[in-house]
């Protein structure tokens, strides 16, 4: 946690697909929300066996709190990374290569840092 004039910031990395590790951060930091800003530091897919619900519980705080909830792109937010390491196999394991393309252009679409 960070502290910011209107109270503090959590500042999360690497979560690589570890959906468990996920809810405990909340549970821990409490939920997303306004009262409790997030920065999430990319490497949210591949290496762990939840990439797909990782990622997708991200872009969903993401929607709900767009002004409270920040993603960043890290390095496993590509096709090459999401390749070698998972999470396309994932992906079209549990749907097809279209929401693996879309997942792909949302990547692609995150910022690469923040200030």
């Amino acid at each position: 946690r960070v502290t910011v004039r209107n109270g503090t910031f959590s500042i999360c990395g690497d979560t690589h697909g570890q959906f468990y590790d996920l809810v405990n951060i909340f549970e821990i930091n409490g939920l997303p929300g306004p009262e409790n800003p997030y920065l999430f530091n990319g490497d949210f897919v591949d290496r762990g066996p939840f990439s797909l619900e990782t990622v997708t519980t991200l872009l969903a705080f993401k929607l709900l709190y767009p002004e409270y909830v920040h993603l960043l792109r890290g390095n496993h937010e590509s096709r090459v990374m999401n390749n070698l390491y998972g999470f396309e196999a994932e992906v079209k394991a549990k749907y097809t290569a279209m929401e693996f393309d879309l997942f792909e252009e949302v990547f692609q679409a995150l910022p690469l840092a923040a200030v």
